[in-house]
């Protein structure tokens, strides 16, 4: 057996008897030496073996653990076992106000003295010692009025902090929380209407003040022209300045008069913000009180 379609085999008793020309064979190519049919051992030139061997030796797989760490959007601070940093990316740097410093081999308390102390250190030297993962929502230590989400977890029998800028959530919840206050307020005030209305000026939302200024319910009100509740001489103007308000000319507060169920006119005085979103102005809201208040 000389060969089959894809390389060299040879028997070993085959090999054994014919060293000399498969020692020829071997110098030029990897034979595939056979046992009982079943393939156990590669024969093949001493030079080559050692071109392989040179080969693994001398183009190891490359590491690009950093290079992967560069392009991140979050900040990372890699730390040997005694809190040595042994890698600091652009995002980190950027976040504590250390663009151009070299921070390598530096201690992390040196490095980020604004950490020591903190919430954050105790969760480094938690992961460092249990080897679990942790994580935490601080104001940032490096700039004011800025909120982070910290992670730490084993690395490299080091560890690693990984910091991400959450001050746009934080500021959206947070406002979220005020506006539900207010709406509250308003609610146990019981004398502000609140109204949101579409871009098309279509009601969307009201209150239960709102809906006992004009004596219906808010399931009557819905997909209304908020225009279809002012008294018929004022709904030009009404409609211009909302116009105007979702334009982005500004908001206004004017006097004007709402139709009632009753069929009376309820005057009020009414105030129209324009109400922006994600993707630019997404409505109005309406704040209406009555002449009557004091």
């Amino acid at each position: 057996m000389l060969d089959d379609r894809r390389r060299r085999s040879v028997p070993a008793a085959e090999l054994v008897r014919n060293f000399a020309h498969w020692r020829e064979v071997g110098s030029r190519e990897p034979v595939m030496v056979t046992h009982h049919g079943r393939e156990t051992h590669v024969f093949m030139g001493l030079d080559r073996f050692r071109t392989m061997a040179v080969g693994d030796d001398e183009a190891p797989a490359p590491d690009r653990t950093f290079e992967l760490a560069a392009r991140m959007h979050q900040g990372l601070v890699l730390c040997g076992p005694d809190l040595a940093i042994t890698y600091v990316n652009g995002v980190a740097l950027a976040m504590a106000k250390r663009w151009d410093r070299d921070l390598e081999g530096q201690s992390l308390w040196n490095a980020f003295p604004e950490l020591a102390g903190s919430l954050t250190e105790a969760h480094i030297r938690h992961s460092l010692s249990s080897g679990e993962a942790s994580g935490a929502d601080i104001p940032s230590p490096f700039r004011d009025d800025v909120w982070l989400h910290v992670q730490t977890f084993p690395f490299a029998g080091g560890v690693a902090l990984l910091l991400r800028d959450i001050t746009a959530d934080m500021q959206r919840h947070r406002l979220a929380d005020v506006k539900s206050a207010i709406l509250k307020a308003m609610g146990v005030h019981g004398g502000v209407g609140y109204v949101r209305v579409s871009m098309r000026g279509f009601i969307e939302v009201v209150n239960d003040s709102f809906c006992a200024m004009v004596g219906l319910a808010a399931d009557r009100l819905a997909d209304v022209p908020i225009a279809d509740l002012v008294e018929l001489p004022s709904r030009p103007l009404f409609r211009e300045r909302l116009e105007r308000v979702l334009r982005g000319e500004g908001d206004m507060r004017f006097a004007t008069q709402l139709l009632t169920n009753e069929g009376v006119l309820a005057p009020v005085d009414a105030a129209i913000a324009r109400l922006h979103g994600i993707y630019g102005t997404e409505g109005a809201v309406i704040v209406v009180t009555s002449h009557s208040m004091p």
